[in-house]
């Protein structure tokens, strides 16, 4: 078994579940692309997911790996699918050692039916099931070594997916993944890029209250009110005023009367320079307008154990081999807490097989193009099962 390792790298140049693929005509691999690429659909509940199969020569069986894509892009509002030019580039060099790697359309997404909407991680965790078990079976495919890749908010979901299907996940690849909650990420993600952006530090303070009233909004029992009165009163007046009151007293109204209200407020702040890194008008505030009211207080149920949960409770779970990777400069999420953690984690998990990788002068984007990643990336792939 390969020993555990925590390093440091020198850079040296970033539901329900139902199981089956449909088959397609395969490409025929040639001398300029060694692997054959095959359409596919996966069932996931009522919905069927579009997907490509990228296949090494031969008949296998193969070992694979299903890429599990992160949260909603700004520009497009929404998660990367098959089209995405980085999910092809490691589709593409993943199989060249060995391995047959699944990517595909969320639910909305592309030629993936279903709805866009807003996901909570246990409903992220059963789709990468779904695609997981899809592979499982096929004739082609090593169903006890298929594994999952995933990048920034793909990383909590793939790490519940090893705790919770431990015979199931044969291992995992997390890129800019994080180890707090994601209402501890969220903070420190509009916090930190503010911060870089040379914002003032008063606008800074702004920010960060509004991304923690954010946060409570969607509490039933808030976290931050504290932390939000004291920076409130630092701050004197202002619009996060009406947003407090709505969110600690407000009075006899119904959740879809907060949804408005909260919408109205978020409108009459988005144009303010210092709400660059709350993504209002370009994410925020379309997703709340796309909720039904009537389903406002059914979403804060689903959506507050995803806010709140420690990922210390499935981490501490996952003992298959995991390879992480960190950019040290992210501001994204916490780099070096993180990491910590993730070792703190995966020891007290009894892991024995994992390596935690943080690259200097790289931020949250992790390209194959970087020597340290790709190369990092396909020795220990090369290494995971050779025989």
């Amino acid at each position: 078994m390969k020993r555990k390792c925590f390093s440091v790298l020198l850079l040296l140049a970033l539901p329900a579940l139902s199981a089956g693929c449909a088959h397609a005509a395969a490409s025929t691999p040639t001398n300029s692309s060694p692997w054959r690429e095959e359409d596919v659909t996966l069932a996931f509940g009522p919905d069927a997911l579009y997907g490509v199969l990228t296949l090494p020569p031969g008949e296998g069986p193969h070992p694979a790996i299903v890429i599990v894509s992160g949260s909603v892009n700004p520009s497009t509002g929404a998660r990367s699918g098959v089209s995405s030019r980085y999910h092809i580039d490691h589709a593409r060099e993943m199989v060249l050692h060995g391995f047959a790697v699944l990517r595909y359309d969320p639910p909305g997404v592309g030629r993936s039916t279903g709805q866009r909407g807003v996901e909570s991680l246990d409903s992220r965790t059963a789709e990468a099931m779904a695609a997981l078990r899809s592979l499982q079976a096929r004739p082609d495919i090593q169903p006890n070594r298929i594994g999952l890749w995933a990048d920034s908010q793909g990383v909590w979901v793939i790490g519940k997916a090893a705790a919770g299907f431990p015979e199931d996940v044969a291992f995992l690849i997390g890129v800019s993944g994080s180890a707090v909650s994601v209402a501890e990420q969220q903070v420190y993600s509009i916090e930190a890029q503010s911060a870089a952006a040379g914002f003032a530090e008063e606008d800074i303070a702004k920010a960060g209250l509004f991304g923690r009233l954010l946060i409570d909004w969607q509490l039933t029992h808030p976290i931050y009110r504290q932390a939000n009165e004291a920076a409130a009163q630092k701050l004197g007046g202002g619009p996060w005023d009406d947003f407090m009151a709505l969110v600690y007293e407000p009075g006899d109204i119904t959740p879809a009367e907060s949804l408005l209200q909260g919408i109205e407020i978020l409108k009459s702040i988005q144009d303010e320079p210092w709400t660059r890194f709350l993504y209002l008008r370009q994410l925020y505030i379309p997703q709340l307008e796309s909720i039904p009211p009537e389903q406002a207080a059914a979403l804060r149920g689903v959506m507050e154990p995803s806010l709140l949960e420690d990922p210390k409770a499935y981490w501490t779970r996952v003992r298959c081999p995991v390879l992480a990777f960190f950019g040290e400069d992210d501001l994204l999420q916490p780099t070096a807490k993180s990491a910590a953690l993730y070792e703190q984690y995966l020891t007290e998990a009894g892991n024995q097989d994992f390596e935690i990788v943080v690259i200097p002068g790289v931020g949250h984007s992790i390209q194959l193009s970087m020597p340290t990643y790709g190369q990092t990336l396909a020795d220990w792939l090369d290494q995971l099962y050779g025989e």
